[in-house]
């Protein structure tokens, strides 16, 4: 037997929500930030007050550039 038109437009709703329910389920999985590692959470803020993701140089290794510049 046929569908109703009410049956049709039932099935093309309950389609789409699939699909955007999948869409949405890939998006999660592409952005995904379980499991990264501590040192990709830590920010670092340098001697100007910016943050900046590398790690600011140790008192003695400034002490050197300085010596090797003058």
């Amino acid at each position: 037997m046929a569908d109703s038109f009410s049956k049709k437009q039932q099935h093309k709703k309950k389609v789409l929500k699939q699909k955007e329910k999948d869409q949405k389920k890939a998006d999660r999985k592409l952005h995904n930030n379980k499991g990264k590692g501590f040192d990709s959470m830590l920010i670092y803020v340098d001697e100007n007050g910016h943050f900046t993701d590398t790690k600011p140089l140790k008192i003695e290794d400034k002490k050197e550039v300085k010596k090797e510049s003058n």
